[in-house]
């Protein structure tokens, strides 16, 4: 799945709006879309992550937030679980 820039900036400028723990479950799914998850394995960020861009920003910007937290990753189910 490919998105546009747009979509990334929206999401980032909607960071200041909202609990952190929503936002990240908010917009999980636009973060997968900058990872390879292959079924079963761990998420790895995708090649084309270049510096710079909104898709990498919105990247580095989840995994920071995402750090604060306890949480889990389901490999097989590719969902996310936030305590």
């Amino acid at each position: 799945m490919v998105n546009s820039e747009d979509e990334y900036l929206k999401a980032l400028t909607k960071f200041s709006d909202l609990e952190n723990k929503f936002w990240l479950i908010q917009y999980f799914d636009l973060y997968k879309s900058t990872l390879n998850w292959p079924h079963g394995l761990p998420p790895i960020n995708r090649s084309n992550l270049i510096n710079g861009t909104l898709r990498e920003k919105f990247n580095s910007t989840y995994r920071k937030i995402l750090s604060d937290f306890d949480y889990e990753l389901n490999n097989e189910k590719q969902t996310l679980k936030i305590f």
